[in-house]
Formats: structure tokens, sequence, C-alpha cells
């Protein structure tokens, strides 16, 4: 970005994925054989996509951290049964992590198993959830919890339908406490001191603030979107999955056997994604999963990815991308070829289970003049 803000190369910041794998299953519709390119982060999205039978997956991160992330969760897959891999995750109460460690430590490269070996305090409590964002999650759960009181989220996870959900919201949730919480946080003197200015970013939403777009984003998947299945929900308010069963797809048993059979399948690779996508043969790619990478580029770095993405992109590729806070777009010039699905968008961003974002939309890359 231009005002400054920088990734940080030296901390895992997420050992999840925050983008809703099911948002991006709709606006890719990965098919056999096709090759996909995927922001890493937390490398479950990425592990996913296996089900799908792609013939190839190129992971980029900028940050070697998350490559490593997805390093160990695939030597974990490569060598452990789901039992063991579930409970190494941290998914299950386990003693028995540095073992397992040991055991899958030789399918890792030499510079990740360089960095689990320093960090084998992370690796003795399980990955899940112990990155820097989602520490952060873990302490605002609580945080809500506390305002809003254990009874009233205890509740919200109860059996509804949808009439009763929207009413609990509505009667129990919506309290002035939790309007509170957003006024609090998202208020522009508190943007200010992180350096940004609200006044400069508009809302996909209609809202008029930061603290009244990221209400509406919690309203919807509160009131909304059904509760039961959002692990999203169940990670941001109790900092944990609710049950084995409500997971990504990388965690669920029936899933393991085909996702460990395609594992190699997925190259996983450290380097900025504009830079990266400059170098692969042009229409080599089918499915590009950029998450909400344009936040971190400048306009013309904007530009840059996009315009290599058009390069390398298949007639008919599919593209999914999201913005979390600052607003980004396909440039003007290259929209013409990279064309917004408004329709698609529409539906994916309102069944957004992950909520946080401000636009979840997906596109078609149209290669004739």
């Amino acid at each position: 970005m231009d005002n400054g803000q920088q990734v940080s190369l030296f901390n895992l910041v997420f050992t999840h994925n925050w983008e809703d794998p099911e948002s991006d299953h709709r606006a890719l519709q990965i098919r056999d054989n096709e090759s996909v390119f995927a922001i890493t982060s937390g490398g479950c999205n990425v592990l996913g996509f296996l089900l799908f039978n792609p013939r190839i997956i190129y992971s980029i991160d900028i940050n070697p951290m998350q490559s490593y992330i997805l390093e160990l969760k695939i030597a974990a897959i490569k060598g452990l049964t789901f039992h063991e891999f579930v409970e190494f995750s941290g998914l299950r109460a386990c003693t028995d992590r540095m073992n397992y460690y040991q055991a899958i430590k030789n399918n890792l490269s030499p510079d990740a198993a360089a960095y689990w070996d320093s960090n084998k305090e992370f690796i003795a409590r399980g990955f899940i959830m112990s990155g820097k964002y989602e520490r952060f999650i873990r302490f605002a759960g609580k945080f809500i919890s506390l305002l809003q009181g254990r009874r009233r989220v205890s509740g919200l996870f109860d059996r509804k339908d949808g009439h009763t959900q929207e009413e609990y919201f509505d009667e129990v949730w919506n309290t002035k406490r939790f309007q509170w919480i957003f006024k609090i946080l998202f208020n522009k003197q508190v943007l200010a001191r992180r350096g940004l200015v609200a006044d400069y970013f508009h809302f996909d939403d209609g809202s008029r603030s930061f603290a009244e777009s990221f209400y509406n984003r919690s309203r919807k998947a509160l009131r909304d979107i059904p509760i039961e299945g959002n692990y999203f929900l169940s990670l941001y308010l109790l900092g944990r999955y609710r049950n084995e069963w409500e997971t990504p797809p990388y965690l669920q048993p029936q899933n393991y056997d085909t996702i460990k059979e395609r594992i190699d399948r997925i190259r996983v690779i450290t380097a900025d994604a504009q830079s990266w996508i400059q170098d692969v043969p042009p229409g080599s790619i089918d499915c590009f999963a950029l998450s909400n990478i344009c936040e971190l580029m400048s306009e013309a770095e904007t530009h840059r990815l996009f315009s290599g993405v058009l390069r390398a992109a298949s007639d008919n590729a599919r593209v999914s991308f999201r913005n979390l806070i600052i607003p980004r777009e396909v440039p003007d010039d290259l929209a013409s070829h990279i064309v917004k699905d408004d329709e698609l968008s529409k539906s994916i961003y309102f069944n957004d289970r992950s909520f946080v974002y401000g636009k979840v939309a997906a596109y078609r890359v149209r290669k004739g003049n």
C-alpha cells in the first residue's frame, strides 16, 4: 500500500484460512485436471482444493512462515493416519505431538524444519488457532463473552430454525453493549492511530463508517446465515471449533484419504504474487484464489497483478477476489477481460460464512477482443 503498511515476514500470522472455502468453490468451480493459483495463508483451503481433482496447485505467499505452516500440514498428512493427524493438529487432546513431529520431520524442506525445530512449543500445543491473528481472535472472543455473558453466547449456538435465529439476534443478542464494541474499535480516532483515514474508504454495503460496516457484517452472520455448520462463527466467538464435524474439509475424515493421495500436487512457493505470476507460461492457469492480497499493494502493484492474471489465465478462467477494509477492484482497463459476475458475487457475499470481508466476488477471464 502507498501508506507504508507492510506484511510482516517475521511472524506466523495465520494457521487457519479465514476465507470461506464454500465461497471459493462457488466462484472457482475447479474441474478435473485444472491448474490453480492460490494464496497460501493458513493452507486450509489449498488442501481442500485437492478434493476437486486439480492437476496442480501453486500455493503462493510472500511470508515464508505461511509456507512453513502449509509444509507442516502437508508433512503431517503424508506421514500420519487421520486419527494421528487430528491429534497432532490440536483438534483432539494429545501428549505425543513431539513424537509425531519427529516422525514427519523428514517430509519438510530444510528451511521449514529449521523453523519448526526452533518453535517446538508451537508444535507441542497444536497448530490450530495458534497464529498471531488466531491468538487475537481468542482474546476478542473472551472480550465479547465478558460483555455479552456466557449464557447469551451459549444460547446463540443452540439449535434454531431461521426464524428463531433472527428473533434471538433481535431480542437477545443485539444489546447496546454489542453495538458499543463496534463504535469503540472502529471509530475514526482509533483508525487514525493505526494510520487509516476512514473517509478515504467506501463500503459496498451502503455503510457510512467502519463501525457501521463491521456491525452490518456481524449482523448478517449472526442473524441471516445459519449458525449450524458455520465454524467461522464458533472460532470468532468461542476461540475453537465446537465439534469435529463443523470444521474445514481437510479436517474431515471422509476427505483425508483423497487429500493424502493428491498431496504432491501442491507446490508451496514463497514469493510476491505479482512478480511470480509474470513468469508462468501464458494461458496456463485455470483458477485464481486471490484472497484480499491487493490491500497490501499500491494501485500500480494491483494493476501489475491483474495484468499478470490476464496473461497467465486460460480462456474462461475463474477468479475469486476479496476486500477486507481497503477497496480494491480489477483496474478499469482490464475489466473488459476480467469480468465480474455481479449476480454470483452478490449471492456469494451474502452467504459467506466468514463474514468479515467487505467484498467477496467472482470473475471470469475473457481472452478475446
